[in-house]
């Protein structure tokens, strides 16, 4: 007998235009989004309360330093100002709030837990109606007139959830499990979330809130107390820091209604600090470390895609589709993308081995130091079409290593003696701070001008292992490569993510290596090896993805691989083979730019990566 589909065949479905890159955008990245720094607290704290509603819109209330502290700041996405206090001083308090002029601040401790309750106008604070339960460490979320405050801890850990009117709180369903020290996103108590905290172990468990009851649902990836969050719904919040247990995490994950997945994670490690914001813009600050509590801001911009973002105008393109074009009359697949490098702006100075800022991007990034005929002091930087020349730096070396961004740099290490000279950018001049414990040259740099890595290099006598901290003020020598490596390896990421690869393990040829290694935060651990060993090369990226170009083999190369968080895969080569180069930037826009060819260019190279790529089916 036949079957239909052999009389039939397949179907194939039908469009009146091509797709455009969004479903494969999700499958590649779907939460996609970065932390950068904010303006500092006035005064530092920990345990205090953050809420609003964005990044450029927040409230931090209270807090711990040596005693029991009421002060209140706003921030307004560049600076903190000092506002009305509270009544009561206290810390680990519940809070809600969609705005920084409307807020709410409840329970907490003031050395015995209270029940205190005060609502903010914009210009003071008054006290309302109390909890029924006095606790500290509630989970919370909501507005001024309508909020949730979920479990905590009273003389042991509770489940009491009470609800908040405007006017009195009442309690309602209890949560399934206790918890004290998580955090809490949504914008009014009929639905919410809680998530994290201590039970008394440290937890990952989340729940969800519909108004009458608690619904278990998708654990976060790391278990935590203590941690900081943001949101103002049930299917979008932001949960980051904590411990579990100390030190402090920088781990970051985004919810997006249905399961946790890990992001980009903070510039520093936070704990008991404060967040406020929603899951797409968000601070993180007021935290612990240091023991007095601390003043850094950091702020989380969302720039990925969300499953449900956008949906009109928007057709699913999957690699691997066959439609029907009937506009155009034409069948077409979805293939691959491409990945090509295309010519840029040159740099007004050709020159090899010097340092860009790690962390600047196809459309904004810096490169100083360096060599031409002789060593330089060149600083420039690049706005996607042409480069720019600026302030130059107080010491002229090469082979030195960079880190932060194209208005916040670092610079350090360095040949010549070799150099442990430290620099500092601002955005307009370069200012002499505190030197490195190991001067070394060929060395990788990663992070920001304020929380950055100097790893490996040579101080004339061989290749190191040494890795040292920067905390915007001075250096700490902290775990060493597992592979001691200079000539300017492949480095990138945070100081508590970062990977290092490829390089020279000693002098001579042909000593070089494709091993490359990742740091956690405390510890390097060796992973898979790039496919061409190489040293002085340069790229961009994190962790989990990266891309890796240029290098001396020898002779130079134009070789580019990209790393997905386990291996390493082959894609187009530079234009122009060339080693010494400096670059950054991800695995799908990146920039290369100067390096030896083998004579010296001022040449820069664009790196695109499409999602994929749309062909006509032919019969030839």
């Amino acid at each position: 007998m036949s079957e239909y589909k052999g009389i039939k065949g397949f179907q194939v479905q039908t469009r009146t235009e091509d797709p455009v890159p969004f479903a494969q955008a999700i499958v590649n990245n779907p939460y996609q989004g970065s932390w950068s720094s904010g303006g500092a607290l006035n005064n530092a704290r920990y345990g205090g309360y953050g809420m609003g509603s964005g990044a450029d819109n927040n409230l931090n209330v209270s807090g711990y330093t040596t005693t029991y502290v009421n002060f209140v700041e706003n921030y307004n996405g560049t600076a903190w100002t000092e506002v009305a206090e509270v009544n009561t001083a206290r810390y680990n308090s519940g809070g809600s709030g969609t705005a920084s002029t409307q807020a709410l601040i409840f329970g907490g401790s003031t050395g015995s837990n209270v029940s205190v309750s005060e609502s903010w106008n914009g210009s003071s604070w008054t006290e309302v109606g109390d909890q029924n339960t006095a606790r500290r460490g509630q989970s919370s979320f909501g507005s001024y007139t309508s909020a949730i405050g979920a479990g905590g801890y009273t003389t042991t850990v509770v489940a009491v959830n009470e609800s908040w009117d405007g006017s009195s709180w009442t309690e309602v369903g209890d949560l399934n499990t206790i918890t004290t020290d998580g955090y809490g996103s949504g914008a009014a108590n009929t639905a919410g979330l809680i998530f994290g905290g201590n039970v008394p172990a440290n937890s990952g468990k989340t729940e969800s809130w519909n108004g009458s009851a608690w619904t278990e649902t998708s654990d976060m990836s790391t278990a935590r107390g203590f941690l900081s969050g943001a949101g103002l719904s049930s299917t979008s919040a932001l949960a980051f820091g904590g411990e579990n247990p100390p030190p402090a995490t920088s781990n970051t994950e985004s919810w997006d209604g249905s399961s946790w997945t890990e992001v980009n994670n903070l510039g520093v490690a936070k704990a008991n600090g404060s967040g406020g914001g929603t899951g797409t813009s968000a601070i993180a600050t007021a935290s612990q470390p240091p023991s007095t509590g601390g003043t850094a801001t950091e702020e989380w911009a969302f720039s990925g895609l969300q499953p449900t973002d956008p949906s009109a105008g928007y057709a699913d393109a999957i690699i691997g589709d066959f439609y029907y074009n009937s506009t155009t009359g034409q069948f077409k697949t979805v293939n691959n993308g491409v990945a090509a490098w295309a010519s840029g702006g040159n740099l007004n100075t050709a020159r090899r081995i010097g340092s860009p800022a790690q962390a600047g991007t196809q459309t904004a990034a810096l490169y100083f130091l360096g060599y031409s005929s002789t060593t330089v002091v060149n600083n420039e930087q690049y706005d996607g079409t042409s480069w720019t020349e600026l302030g130059d730096l107080n010491e002229g070396r090469y082979q030195a290593a960079g880190a932060g961004t194209y208005t916040a740099a670092l610079a350090f290490g360095g040949a010549g003696t070799p150099y442990s000279d430290t620099e500092t950018w601002d955005g307009s001049s370069w200012t002499e701070v505190n030197n490195l414990n190991t001067g070394r040259y060929g060395l990788g740099g990663l992070g920001t001008n304020t929380a950055a890595l100097a790893v490996g290099g040579n101080a004339g006598s061989g290749q190191l292992a040494n890795n040292e901290s920067w905390d915007g003020t001075s250096w700490t020598e902290t775990g060493d490569l597992n592979t001691a490596r200079g000539e300017t390896p492949m480095s990138d990421g945070t100081t508590t993510a970062g990977i290092v690869a490829f390089g020279q393990l000693s002098s001579g040829s042909p000593n070089k290596t494709s091993i490359t290694e990742l740091w956690n935060g405390s510890a390097w651990t060796e992973v898979g090896d790039g496919n061409q060993v190489r040293a002085n090369l340069t790229g961009g990226g994190t962790t989990t993805s990266a891309l890796a170009f240029g290098g001396l083999i020898p002779p130079s190369t134009g070789k580019t691989e990209q790393w997905d968080g386990s291996s390493w895969t082959e894609t187009s080569d530079l234009s122009t083979a060339r080693d010494g180069l400096a670059g950054c930037g991800t695995t799908s826009k990146a920039l290369a730019f100067g390096g030896a060819t083998p004579s010296v260019t001022a040449a820069t190279e664009e790196f695109d990566q499409t999602d994929f790529t749309i062909k006509t089916v032919t019969t030839s």
